[in-house]
């Protein structure tokens, strides 16, 4: 296999922290990178190898949690699907994705160059300026450009030293207009091989000698809701996590609460008994002896079709790890949500159904998100039909069963095209391949069960041990057993075979071949 040859090797490391869902220009700062990102990358030329390394952005308090997203050289379509994924949930381990990044180059040359997006210090107990040093000293050369977005001082201090050490840039980027700028210098200065701008100077202020010492205690800071019309207000409580190591700071269910300085994620519990504690994407700074306001403006709205009933619950399931992000049952209100791209699951009944997978969902944040539940299928049984079934199935083109249930009314399914089965009772009959159907994006497919077998028998008659109705086109059976119970059967032609009792007999052909036509009850008579 022949590798690529790129002019430059370009590895770009995003910070998914959870701090990265702080806010600049009314926007998540996570979403402005990868919008921000994205554009760069589709303005780079193909002869430029690139690929994205990413912390934080599966776990929490995880140290980690560091994935090469996509290598280099990879497409620029799978880099850039690849990114716009990405969620920012842990913590800040800039020295261990270093050391993760000086083995990501196929080949160590000095076109290598690694541009790294963080807008924090680093939270792992790690020292990435030390580590660069120490590569330094052993030869190795790795340029490393870093932008500080929306950094605090002591920050920017940690991140111009890795820049430094690592003979690049740095660029402090405080609003979105900044990072896009500090990107573009970037790819200029590596597709026309220029050096990036050196850095401000910062003067040094020079130290002058105090006979005395004040220590001054910095208080907390207050934090107020800024709950949008919608949100049900108070909830159970909410509370303040440390954005980067997950750890409850404080908790309330006012309005507002006191707490030390710091960034914060808001956790959101709605109800006791009816939804799960939901960790937000909203994020606050506190600083010490100021009043701050938490927008709390993220949300779903779910709207469902008469004659569906408010399930057992519904959750919000992570699409790579099928976590649980949050769940709710009751009466179907306007829920605070995080937001991001989820799995969308719905349980209908507690023991009559099963989990149905609705699909996938982008949820974006500051909104009311709206989705409208109104596909799935509608079980048409004839008056002749007088039980339930055991259960009603769809099947994939996968040949997987996606769910079932019991009761016959209108169920909620993800659009596409299914088999419907059935199996009419739990032991006396096996499952019957009723029929095809395909599920719009929106609207119901009525599923009509009208035709069957009515057997017409002496009441003193007892059923055999099994009755066998064959389709002599699939070649599949119809198995009934021990009943004389009315059989809902597919349209068809068909062999209908005997067997009198399980041991002392043996199976028989009864009748070679019969019709069933639609929306009929054939009687048979024995």
């Amino acid at each position: 296999m022949i590798t690529k040859a790129f002019s430059s090797e370009v590895l770009f490391i995003l910070d998914c922290s959870g701090s990265m869902w702080g806010r600049v220009d009314e926007q998540p700062k996570i979403s402005i990178a990868k919008t921000v990102l994205k554009d760069l990358l589709n303005d780079v030329p193909d002869e430029i190898g690139i690929g994205l390394l990413a912390y934080g952005h599966r776990e929490k308090g995880n140290c980690d949690d560091i994935e090469l997203v996509s290598k280099i050289g990879a497409s620029r379509q799978e880099l850039i699907q690849k990114l716009l994924n990405l969620n920012a949930r842990g913590k800040t381990p800039i020295e261990k994705v270093l050391r993760q990044s000086a083995d990501v180059f196929p080949k160590k040359n000095t076109t290598n160059a690694v541009i790294l997006i963080s807008d924090g210090i680093e939270t792992c107990q790690g020292d990435p300026c030390g580590y660069i040093k120490t590569l330094n000293e052993k030869g190795i050369s790795l340029t490393i450009h870093v932008i500080g977005f929306q950094v605090s001082s002591k920050a920017d201090e940690q991140l111009r030293c890795i820049a430094a050490e690592g003979n690049g840039g740095y660029f402090f980027a405080g609003n979105t207009q900044e990072l896009k700028t500090a990107l573009q210098s970037l790819k200029e200065s590596i597709v026309e091989k220029k050096p990036p701008p050196a850095p401000p100077v910062v003067a040094e202020v020079e130290q002058k000698e105090t006979k005395s010492k004040r220590l001054k205690l910095l208080g907390p800071g207050i934090v107020t809701l800024k709950p949008a019309s919608w949100v049900t207000m108070p909830p159970k409580y909410w509370s303040l996590v440390d954005a980067e190591t997950g750890e409850q700071v404080t908790r309330s269910n006012a309005d507002s609460t006191r707490v030390k300085a710091g960034e914060y994620q808001l956790s959101w519990h709605q109800n006791e008994h009816k939804s799960t504690n939901v960790l937000l994407t909203a994020t606050v700074t506190v600083k010490s002896g100021e009043k701050v306001d938490l927008p709390v403006d993220t949300g779903l709205r779910i709207t469902i079709p008469q004659g569906i009933s408010p399930p057992k619950w519904w959750s919000l399931n992570d699409p790579e790890t099928d976590t649980v992000i949050a769940r709710f049952s009751g009466p179907m209100i306007s829920q605070v949500i995080p937001a991001g791209r989820y799995t969308f699951l719905w349980r209908q009944k507690e023991h009559d159904a099963t989990t149905v997978n609705l699909g996938t969902h982008e949820l974006k944040p500051g909104i009311l998100n709206d989705i409208k539940l109104d596909m799935g299928f509608n079980i048409q049984p004839a008056e002749f039909l007088s039980k339930p079934f055991y259960y009603v199935a769809l099947v994939n083109k996968q040949n997987k069963i996606i769910g079932k249930w019991k009761n016959l009314t209108a169920q909620l399914a993800p659009a596409g095209e299914y088999t419907i089965i059935i199996r009419p009772t739990e032991h006396h009959h096996n499952e019957i391949v009723w029929s095809k159907i395909t599920i719009p994006e929106h609207g119901f497919v009525d599923v009509p069960i009208d035709s069957g077998i009515k057997f017409i028998h002496d009441q003193s008659t007892k059923p055999p041990y099994g009755i066998f109705f064959i389709n002599l086109d699939t070649k599949k059976e119809i198995f009934v057993k021990q009943t004389w119970e009315t059989l809902p059967l597919p349209p068809g032609r068909y062999r209908l075979d005997w067997w009198e009792s399980e041991h002392q007999s043996k199976r028989q052909t009864l009748l070679e071949e019969f019709e069933l036509e639609p929306s009929v009850l054939l009687e048979l008579e024995i």
